[in-house]
């Protein structure tokens, strides 16, 4: 094993210098009240969409609201509550309204702990509950 020879790497002085560290600048300006500053990103919860004839029906139940703008996360409560809709067409409905893909994890994020949604099935007639023995 080779031995580090500490005079050719040390610098003039016995003892090796500290650097303090300098700071860091940054480019994003905060308000003087030390709170952050709002994001500019339009928050997805609030995108508007606009009902046809069918949208209406599927969503609301009706077709007074044909041609109205409404919240998207409206919309989407609304067929849950009203409508009865299972969360995957909601996301069809929805994507076909939007004119582009709009994913299940949005409608299951607006209606998580929210009563409604499709009936259950009954279950099937005949099976029994415990395995006879």
């Amino acid at each position: 094993m080779a031995k580090h020879d500490d005079q050719k790497h040390s610098s003039t002085s016995s003892t090796p210098a500290v650097q303090e560290p300098t700071p860091a600048t940054t480019s994003t300006a905060t308000p003087t009240n030390g709170t952050a500053a709002a994001p500019t990103v339009p928050d997805e919860r609030y995108k508007k969409i606009t009902l046809d004839d069918a949208g209406s029906t599927f969503g609301y139940g009706d077709t007074s609201k044909s041609g109205s703008v409404v919240n998207r996360i409206d919309f989407i409560r609304s067929a849950w509550q009203v409508g009865k809709q299972a969360r995957g067409a909601i996301a069809k409905e929805l994507t076909r309204l939007a004119g582009k893909k709009i994913t299940y994890q949005i409608v299951f994020s607006a209606t998580k702990g929210l009563a409604g949604g499709p009936t259950p099935a009954p279950a099937a007639a005949g099976t029994p509950a415990t395995p006879a023995g």
